[in-house]
């Protein structure tokens, strides 16, 4: 039966506790001097705490598909998150030193922001605040870094792919703060994408060649092996083309603009490499996946009735500079029908800033 002090608050039996009966404005206090993670923890306890915390946290942040973090345009534009989801900027502000930095990677929630008149690169993590100190780089400006796994994890390794196409390797649990320079780069003209995969740091150069990498400088020799089978006569090193880890599949994603008189079309073209057969095959269809593809970040997921905004079976571009063809930082390619759509972003973006990819899971 009702209390009649507080007609919402039931009567308590043996064994049940009070605390799903807090009273929301009590909550909501508690809720403000919580850290982002805490917040979320909260909407785990019961209903009534999750209804409330929702005011608290956007419930579109932690969702598992892709979220693009752009700069606002403007020379006081900020960092902002674009749901694919809802179709619009996030309501969630990065602190103001992560908000100063430019990102260069992610993994989880962690970012990997560069601020170049420091001339360094810190880890930030957007959900307990937490930040780490990474030794200043050998080449700057830092086009893109990627993690093998976020830095709280034991044997973690960085790679820094400089603007140039320098290639340098940091695992801090083995080497300190000391970065391991991959001359090999120079052999191919530089490096223009890298990504990990089974362990590997592959590497893709500016000649078309594919070098992995043995990610772990605990061994005394670095193995190095050539994943080029097949590939010289499709490679053109002017056209766009990523690195993407996929289930455990290594897959090499070509964009290509086709002139045919007056009309220029937009196709892609994917290559899966096949190791057991040592080639590269030819991939039409991805049925049940998309792949979110950009300079500084590229990652698959899986296309479930949990992630509503993201289409199966299309690839969806990031870019900082926009033409005739896709005029927004987002261009949606569909495999099925070969077909280009662009995803307008209210306000527009920065094109001095490269749009970012993110998975901002708090797991």
């Amino acid at each position: 039966m009702a209390s009649p002090q507080n007609p919402r608050r039931r009567q308590l039996g043996t064994g049940q506790s009070a605390w799903p009966d807090l009273p929301p404005e009590l909550l909501e206090s508690i809720l403000c001097r919580l850290g982002l993670l805490g917040r979320v923890a909260v909407r785990l306890v019961c209903s009534s705490w999750r209804s409330c915390a929702r005011a608290s946290i956007s419930s579109d942040l932690t969702f598992e598909a892709p979220r693009l973090l752009l700069r606002r345009p403007g020379s006081c534009g900020s960092l902002a998150f674009f749901s694919l989801r809802r179709n619009e900027i996030l309501p969630f502000a990065l602190p103001g030193r992560v908000n100063a930095g430019r990102c260069c990677g992610q993994i989880g929630g962690w970012l990997a922001m560069a601020f170049d008149e420091e001339r360094a690169v810190e880890l930030h993590n957007i959900f307990s605040s937490e930040s780490v100190a990474m030794p200043r780089a050998p080449t700057f400006p830092v086009a893109k870094i990627v993690l093998s796994a976020p830095p709280t994890s034991l044997g973690w390794v960085a790679a820094v792919l400089g603007s140039l196409g320098t290639l340098a390797l940091l695992q801090p649990d083995v080497s300190g703060s000391a970065w391991t320079t991959i001359a090999a780069g120079a052999e191919h003209r530089a490096f223009r994408d890298v990504a990990i995969w089974r362990g590997r740091l592959c590497a893709l150069g500016d000649d078309g060649t594919i070098r992995a990498y043995r990610a772990d400088l605990r061994a005394r020799v670095a193995a190095v092996s050539d994943l080029n089978y097949g590939l010289v006569w499709w490679w053109r090193w002017q056209q766009p083309t990523y690195l993407v880890e996929s289930e455990g599949e290594l897959l090499l994603v070509r964009k290509l603009y086709r002139v045919d008189g007056d009309s220029v079309e937009v196709e892609v073209e994917i290559r899966r490499f096949r190791p057991d057969e040592r080639k590269w095959e030819e991939v039409r269809e991805l049925p049940g996946r998309a792949l979110f593809v950009g300079a500084v970040a590229s990652v698959a997921v899986l296309v479930t009735a949990a992630l509503p905004g993201v289409r199966e079976n299309c690839v969806y571009f990031a870019r900082r500079e926009v033409d005739m063809m896709v005029p927004h930082a987002i261009g949606v390619y569909s495999l099925g029908d070969r077909e280009t759509a662009v995803v307008a972003i209210a306000g527009g973006h920065s094109v001095e800033v490269e749009p970012v990819w993110i998975m901002p899971s708090v797991a």
